[in-house]
């Protein structure tokens, strides 16, 4: 008889927490809109860091390409939050996005 293991699956990342954080980063910035300086450290601080998965480095390109062009805050919204892919990209790393909401418990 074979040695039948059980396989652990790992479990799906829990989208609807991801998509709430974005909302919730959305929406500081449009309030705030000063914290777009954070968004630049957060790259600038992760693009020095030696190791990094490629897909983590493509979206930094992409957040520094997206305040590159514009800095007009509805813009960079609409741009973070739209579904092509660079959006979608950018959504993937929530990383991205450390610091801005401040969490007061």
């Amino acid at each position: 008889m074979r040695n039948m293991r059980k396989t652990r699956r790992r479990q799906k990342r829990d989208n609807n927490t991801c998509e709430d954080y974005i909302y919730k980063v959305i929406a500081e910035l449009q309030n705030s809109p000063n914290k777009i300086t954070t968004l630049n450290e957060n790259c600038e601080f992760y693009q020095q860091q030696r190791f990094l998965k490629k897909g983590f480095q493509r979206a930094i390109e992409h957040m520094q390409w997206v305040l590159a062009v514009d800095d007009d805050i509805a813009r960079i919204c609409n741009q973070i939050m739209a579904d092509d892919y660079i959006g979608i990209r950018l959504r993937k790393y929530p990383l991205l996005f450390k610091g801005i909401i401040q969490n007061t418990d």
